[in-house]
């Protein structure tokens, strides 16, 4: 469980951003209003409050969930930044962030939307449709260098997770520190690509086809002939190789 998702907040945001999402949460699903279901997720609301209002449990919260999402086994389950406001759709937003200039257009025309990360100086989306339609569409249009791209809802995930920093490798004393892939979408075909492959090797290397006694008589048969025709092979060339230097005939060798 994603608690940032639960809350409908994003992974930056701070205790106060927490607590009134946290409130509207508790009031709109709350078991009188909504029933058992209701006290259900009120419980799940309980659990992810706790969590991130304690600055210790967070931190820890943060390292677990950050180790979980890079080991792309668990792909789909969080790999990515920004949170959805109300239900998932097929389309979502994603800025590219090699492309932001930083110039805080689609903050400030969409400010539920969007954020801007001071430390790479550059836009990025936290929360999907946090925003009505009108002013998303005016900070699309409004953005100067085209950087805000609507993406499928599958790709979302990989795409915010490249356009992380992440760990370069390093050689002896050089290398090092991170780096960010110059075309996201190239790269995130390749990773998705790569991902499948991982998961169709687990499924095919799991599975073991039972022999059956014709089959494992066939396969030994076949091995005994295959090293049979090695050895006649190496024993015609021991003859021939005689026969030559000796002058005899080789069929006095049979």
């Amino acid at each position: 469980m994603n608690y940032y998702e639960l809350l409908g907040v994003s992974a930056d945001s701070n205790a106060q951003e927490i607590k009134a999402a946290y409130r509207m949460l508790q009031k709109k699903f709350h078991p009188d209003i909504a029933g058992q279901e209701g006290h259900e997720y009120t419980l799940r609301l309980n659990e992810a409050y706790r969590v991130l209002m304690r600055e210790d449990r967070r931190k820890q919260y943060d390292t677990y969930s950050g180790g979980m999402r890079v080991r792309f086994g668990n792909f789909g389950t969080g790999l990515g930044y920004s949170s959805w406001n109300g239900p998932l759709r097929p389309q979502a937003l994603f800025v590219d962030g090699n492309a932001c200039i930083g110039c805080r257009e689609c903050v400030h025309n969409a400010s539920n939307t969007f954020t801007m990360d001071d430390t790479l100086g550059r836009a990025r989306v936290k929360v999907q449709y946090g925003d009505n339609d009108q002013k998303i569409q005016v900070s699309v249009e409004s953005c100067p260098v085209n950087c805000i791209y609507w993406v499928e809802k599958e790709e979302l995930e990989v795409l915010e997770y490249l356009m992380q920093p992440l760990p370069k490798k390093g050689y002896g004393v050089f290398g090092g520190g991170w780096e960010i892939p110059a075309n996201v979408f190239m790269a995130a075909k390749a990773f998705t690509k790569q991902l499948k492959r991982q998961e169709q090797d687990k499924k095919y290397g799991a599975e073991t086809v039972e022999e059956t006694p014709a089959q494992a008589e066939a396969r030994a048969n076949a091995t005994m002939k295959i090293q049979r025709e090695k050895f006649y092979g190496v024993w015609n060339w021991v003859k021939q190789v005689f026969s030559d230097r000796l002058g005899i005939p080789t069929t006095s060798f049979s």
